[in-house]
């Protein structure tokens, strides 16, 4: 089975992978984690520009299918920009949201109009169209930090990392954030490697079993905080040649993911 490139191309691209843990849960939390949380408390409270450059690898029955290098430039839980080396770019502000698909050359524009028409559904509506916000995975370990005890350690570049893998009642929550990843696969595993001195997830691993068996992994190998991110890097316009499909309030997330897919498939012929 064969996934194909734009299967996965929303998986944790909007995510900056940073593990924040909540003072409520930690009373549960692994005594190792404890000297990161203020740390990290502080960067939710007040986030600072940062810059990483991660590989995402996707293997399907064992057998790898891609690689892609992406850079992603964050300068808060609102503004971000990422590039990935097939081309795909997005771009996303309050104001509106840019996802430019790389191969079939494919961009779908959410505008401020529809942003705000989704209301309450936005996480839902925009995770349709495999759209996830930084805040959408932050906010999973922030409600279920005690469901992530230390099992390990790792190295990753130069920073010592502890393993942290997610229980079962957390497993779901997960879920919801792989908004790339076709319903019919169920997860199974989710560990992440945490940087000692940082906090950064500078590895994350996800198993899910479904029409097979699919294993996805995010490496950060680079971190850079208080990263430049100006004005203009959150601005993006579509290539010459480009189909531009706008997300009007008139539609439904459905109706516009049918629209999108409909286009990727005639221009990949």
């Amino acid at each position: 089975m064969h996934l194909g490139r734009r299967r996965v191309v929303g998986l944790l691209s909007m995510a900056p992978a940073l593990l924040v843990l909540t003072a409520a849960a930690q009373a549960e939390v692994d005594e190792r984690l404890k000297p990161l949380l203020d740390e990290l408390r502080t960067f939710l409270d007040a986030p600072r520009p940062v810059f990483l450059r991660q590989r995402v690898d996707v293997a399907v029955n064992g057998q790898k299918q891609e690689e892609q290098l992406q850079e992603v430039w964050v300068r808060d839980l609102e503004h971000l920009r990422m590039e990935r080396s097939d081309e795909t770019v997005v771009v996303m502000t309050p104001e509106d949201i840019k996802m430019y698909i790389g191969p079939p050359r494919v961009m779908v524009h959410i505008p401020q109009a529809t942003l705000e028409a989704l209301g309450e559904d936005r996480e839902e509506a925009l995770g349709a169209l495999d759209i996830t916000r930084p805040a959408d995975s932050l906010r999973v370990v922030l409600e279920g930090a005690e469901h992530l005890p230390v099992t390990g350690e790792d190295r990753i570049g130069d920073e010592a990392c502890w393993v942290v893998t997610a229980d079962e009642e957390l497993l779901p929550e997960f879920r919801r954030t792989l908004s790339g990843v076709p319903q019919e696969f169920e997860l199974k595993t989710v560990q992440l490697a945490i940087g000692r001195e940082t906090g950064v997830t500078r590895a994350s691993f996800f198993e899910l079993t479904g029409p097979a068996q699919l294993e996805i992994g995010v490496t950060t190998e680079e971190f850079e905080e208080d990263a430049e991110v100006t004005d203009e890097m959150l601005t993006f316009e579509a290539p010459e040649g480009a189909l531009v499909l706008t997300w009007t309030p008139d539609k439904t997330p459905a109706q516009m993911r049918q629209e999108r897919d409909q286009a990727i498939a005639e221009r990949m012929k």
